[in-house]
């Protein structure tokens, strides 16, 4: 990736596709959706299939693959939402050149893992050696780790609906896996119906890519690409980025476990993922922003505004649904998930807010703003984290209620840092001499960062 670009003087530039609008978006939120959904009625039917440790012991193994293959993307994937669209003739050449960092990365990242933490290649190895159970863990995250940068290719190059269909029938045949290894096999069972499937879908998307990509390289002609310098200007801070978002996930339940004991935070990691679901959709689509502003970066302000009011449109009745069926959903697990249904509220309230934050995130991304994007990336995630930590802890009789003013302070979190966004734009447009609705005060920071 680190070739001369294409001179845009000799070679013209890509045509826009006809896709776009707020349909890769909404492609991207679904398959992003359908898999979050999935995981979690997968872990559903895990416990009813199979005892408790033995959940526990293989929601370990692929909690830390899926973790491991995150890092090891480098925000590979985000970039080429940006890049692709432009490459032309130098898309497949940028793609395959994408996967072979991140597949031998990942699945390096992934062995040394599983041989660090021997518990890990153990599950995933059933009664079978220890190497065996390795090799499990790296081809599943070196699969993970490509996986999902699959997806922002398909949208990069005008096929965004294709993601609903791959990540639809994945979760499908995980789910028939999951029921029919789990029962024969336990935990090894669990890892095998995430692994296998995961092996499998990257060979054919793989396959698949190749004629897709070159369709994509005829059909646009010329292109550029981007220089090694733009690479690790954007690639570097984003990654830090997402490897602090990363951790959030996964951080802010565990300090809730360990702070206010296991019952409460039980009920907490579910009311959690259940809002990380509705954060992640949010999140993928506003990713889309990225490719149309490469396809057509003189309607930067045009498309930011488009995909601001798609995504409050599409997702605010969500949250209103999800805060309607927060008692109802959690009662699903059982009276003790039930009592948290006001700590679901709150933390759909504060994804509300958020809403502010992930457009700008994603504005941010598409005009190549790196290191602003894991600024406000960084210190949002930084400020929930603070907020878990400082929280007092109650008598421990208060049980889920005690839970209350953690959901409390990630709203006034979320809330602050969309103040800060909403301040902060009005304060720029002010400076440029423009109305504080004008949409090129949006290009003009773009081109600033």
């Amino acid at each position: 990736m680190g070739h001369r670009p294409a001179d845009p003087r000799t070679e013209p530039l890509p045509v826009e596709p006809a896709a776009g609008g707020a349909g890769d978006g909404l492609a991207l939120a679904i398959g992003s959706g359908l898999g979050a959904v999935a995981g979690l009625a997968g872990w559903l039917i895990a416990t009813r299939v199979l005892p408790q440790a033995e959940v526990g012991r293989a929601a370990a193994v692929v909690s830390a693959f899926i973790l491991v293959a995150g890092i090891a993307q480098l925000n590979l994937g985000l970039a080429l939402l940006r890049w692709l669209p432009v490459a032309g003739r130098y898309a497949p050449r940028l793609v395959w050149r994408s996967h072979g960092v991140v597949v031998p990365l990942a699945g390096l990242a992934g062995l040394c893992c599983a041989l660090a933490v021997p518990e890990l290649a153990r599950t995933a190895a059933g009664g079978g050696p220890l190497a065996t159970g390795a090799a499990v863990f790296a081809l599943a995250a070196a699969g993970w780790g490509i996986f999902v940068v699959h997806d922002f290719v398909l949208v990069a190059i005008g096929r965004a609906w294709w993601t609903v269909w791959r990540n639809g029938l994945f979760a499908l045949v995980r789910i028939a896996l999951l029921v029919v290894l789990g029962t024969a096999l336990g935990a090894q069972g669990l890892v095998l119906s995430w692994a296998a499937p995961i092996v499998v879908w990257i060979a054919v998307g793989a396959l698949v890519l190749v004629g897709a990509l070159r369709r994509f390289a005829a059909r646009t002609g010329g292109g550029t690409v981007p220089s090694r310098s733009e690479v690790l200007r954007f690639l570097g801070p984003t990654w830090a980025a997402q490897i602090g978002n990363t951790l959030l996930l996964n951080q802010v339940p565990l300090l809730v476990i360990l702070r206010f004991g296991p019952e409460p935070g039980a009920a907490f990691f579910v009311a959690w993922q259940a809002a990380v679901v509705l954060d992640t959709a949010a999140t993928f689509f506003t990713h889309s922003l990225s490719a149309r502003w490469a396809r057509a970066p003189h309607r930067a302000g045009e498309l930011a505004a488009a995909c601001r009011r798609h995504l409050l449109l599409v997702f605010l009745p969500l949250l209103a649904l999800a805060a309607l069926l927060a008692g109802p959903g959690l009662a699903v697990f059982g009276p003790g998930y039930a009592a948290a249904a006001d700590v679901l509220r709150l933390l759909v309230l504060g994804q509300a807010f958020r809403l502010v934050v992930v457009h700008e995130l994603g504005v941010r991304t598409a005009a190549g703003r790196g290191l602003a994007y894991a600024r406000l990336h960084l210190v949002s995630t930084l400020l929930v984290l603070g907020a878990v930590v400082l929280v007092p802890v109650p008598a421990p009789q208060a049980g889920v209620a005690s839970l209350l003013p953690v959901a409390c302070a990630y709203v006034a979190v979320q809330a602050g840092c969309a103040l800060h966004v909403a301040l902060a734009g009005v304060v720029e447009r002010r400076r440029a001499g423009e109305p504080p609705t004008a949409p090129l005060a949006i290009t003009r920071r773009a081109r600033q960062g």
